[in-house]
């Protein structure tokens, strides 16, 4: 197969991955833009050099998708599990793996690497644009070590260390999908979304085990699949919620709808009030930030669990908080 190499960074695309993640239609170079905070063009370069690394595919021109579980293990793992993921999959990528040993064997002399590996496989892009990605892609992910001087070199390492913490990521998800599954029962799982709710909630699961380092984390995950799980209700009711941003708005405009009871809105009322405190910085009430405990943190994630679930079995007519 043909394989052209972009100028973006191991940020970026992770952080296009991701959003590809969240929309499960799909993502274009506009959004992507937007998500970044970048220009298009870079938004491009980072949904294309996804693609190479098949994290994404092309469900249509211009339109990027989810390709492999890669990709969710990626986004999903705490930031010192990336680093190995991201690993993992540069080392399947046939330019990076000439990359890297043209370095063992120039010295680590990066423009050498580079034009060697662009004529090998007959890449199209600039000399410095392979340097720069595959240095960045490559020092993200330790497989690649700086010396100093515009030299780099491959690590010297057993790959057995990053692909036990691999498989370590891969167990924590996939144990986390069958607890949440579980706690939220067959019925939930099977109406809400898989992709806006679920894995979200799933993702928040997995964060919570680490709230004593980020507290914020968990909130943020679960407030997406509560904010989410809010929109397929509305959809599913037919009530319009185009103007209502946030949770605490969606949740007004579907009990003014008579589509939210009570007990469930003021449920919902607790989530949003963290998801505010948590996400939107300076108070104007106390003049600063809220902190957010570890105990909040992860409460939150179980009332999260719990009101989907109630709202869910109220639509088959059980009542339940």
């Amino acid at each position: 197969m043909p394989f052209e190499i972009y100028l973006t960074s191991a940020e970026n695309v992770i952080a296009a991955t991701d959003a590809a993640l969240q929309k499960p239609d799909g993502v274009d170079d506009a959004l992507v833009s937007a998500f970044l905070d970048t220009t298009p063009a870079y938004a491009l370069d980072a949904l294309k050099m996804a693609k190479e690394l098949s994290l994404l595919k092309e469900s249509q021109p211009g339109i990027y998708v989810p390709d492999a579980k890669c990709g969710l293990y990626l986004c999903t793992a705490v930031r010192e599990s990336k680093s190995a993921i991201l690993r993992y999959i540069l080392e399947q990528y046939v330019p990076y793996c000439t990359f890297k040993a043209r370095l063992a064997l120039s010295g680590g002399v990066v423009g050498e690497a580079a034009n060697q590996t662009k004529a090998l496989h007959s890449i199209n892009a600039h000399r410095q644009d392979i340097i720069a990605t595959f240095t960045d892609l490559g020092t993200y992910a330790q497989s690649l070590i700086s010396e100093g001087g515009g030299l780099y070199l491959p690590r010297q390492d057993d790959p057995k260390e990053y692909l036990i913490i691999l498989n370590r990521v891969i167990q924590d998800r996939e144990s986390a999908d069958l607890t949440v599954r579980k706690l939220l029962g067959e019925s939930t799982v099977d109406w809400i979304d898989k992709t806006n709710v679920l894995d979200n909630l799933i993702t928040a699961y997995q964060r919570a085990a680490q709230a004593e380092h980020d507290s914020r984390a968990p909130i943020v995950h679960a407030g997406n699949a509560v904010e989410s799980f809010l929109t397929q209700l509305a959809n599913h009711y037919t009530v319009p919620i185009g103007n209502a941003h946030g949770i605490n708005a969606k949740a007004d405009t579907l009990a003014r709808a008579s589509r939210l009871l009570s007990k469930h809105k003021f449920m919902i009322k607790y989530l949003g009030h963290i998801r505010n405190a948590a996400d939107h910085g300076v108070d104007s009430e106390i003049g600063a930030q809220w902190q957010v405990s570890k105990k909040t943190s992860i409460e939150f994630v179980h009332v999260a669990q719990s009101v989907i679930t109630a709202i869910v079995a109220q639509i088959g007519n059980t009542f339940t908080v």
